[in-house]
C-alpha cells in the first residue's frame, strides 16, 4: 500500500478548461489562505523549459506538460469536491463523481523527475544540411558557421560539419550553442 493513504491524502486529478489552469492555481491557493483549506497540501502543475529559435534568436518558454490538468495532493471529501468544483475555470474531477480517481505517488513521482532537469528541452528541430551558428559553446568554435549533418535529440547534440582552414570538419555540439540561420 501506499504511503499516501496512511496520512489520508492522496493526489487527485482535476481538469480546468483550457488556458484556466494558472488562474485556478491562483483561485486554490486564495481560498486556502482565506477559508483556511487544511484539506490541501499541495498543487502540482509539472511544466517543461523549451528552446525554440524563432528568426534564429534562441528564446526559452515553459510549456505545461498536461494541458488542462492540475494534480492535488489532499484530503477528499465531498464536501472539498463542492468548494473546488465551483471554481471559475474547473471542469472537474477525473474520474467517476462519487469517488475520483487517484494518481499513484510513483506516477507523480515520475512527473516531478522528468521536469527536475534544469537542461531545457528542444522545441525546434535542426533541419538536415541548414546551416547554424556556434554561440556559448565554451569550444572556441563561437561565431564559427556549419551544416547540420547529424541531430540526435535525445543526447541534445548534433554533428556539425565546419570549414576550418579550408577543411570540412566534422564537430559534435550541445544543441544548446547552436542557432539555426538557414535551412
Amino acid at each position: 500500500m501506499e504511503n499516501q493513504n496512511d496520512s489520508g491524502y492522496a493526489w487527485y486529478t482535476l481538469q480546468t478548461q483550457p488556458n484556466y489552469e494558472a488562474k485556478v492555481i491562483e483561485q486554490i491557493e486564495s481560498r486556502i489562505k482565506t477559508q483556511g483549506l487544511t484539506e490541501i497540501v499541495e498543487i502540482f502543475a509539472p511544466e517543461e523549459l523549451l528552446v525554440e529559435f524563432v528568426n534564429g534568436v534562441k528564446k526559452e518558454r515553459k510549456k505545461r506538460l498536461y494541458s488542462n490538468y492540475l494534480f492535488v495532493k489532499m484530503h477528499y471529501s465531498e464536501e472539498i469536491h463542492h468548494k473546488l468544483k465551483g471554481l471559475r475555470g474547473v471542469v472537474g474531477f477525473v474520474g467517476n463523481r462519487a469517488k475520483p480517481t487517484r494518481v499513484p505517488e510513483t506516477e507523480i513521482a515520475k512527473m516531478k523527475s522528468q521536469i527536475s532537469s534544469d537542461t531545457p528541452k528542444h522545441k525546434v528541430e535542426f533541419d538536415l544540411e541548414s546551416t547554424v551558428k556556434i554561440e556559448n559553446s565554451g569550444s572556441g568554435f563561437d561565431g564559427f558557421e556549419g551544416v547540420v549533418k547529424h541531430v540526435d535529440y535525445e543526447k541534445g547534440k548534433a554533428k556539425i560539419e565546419l570549414h576550418i582552414f579550408g577543411r570540412p570538419t566534422m564537430m559534435d555540439m550541445s544543441l544548446n550553442s547552436l542557432i539555426q540561420i538557414k535551412a
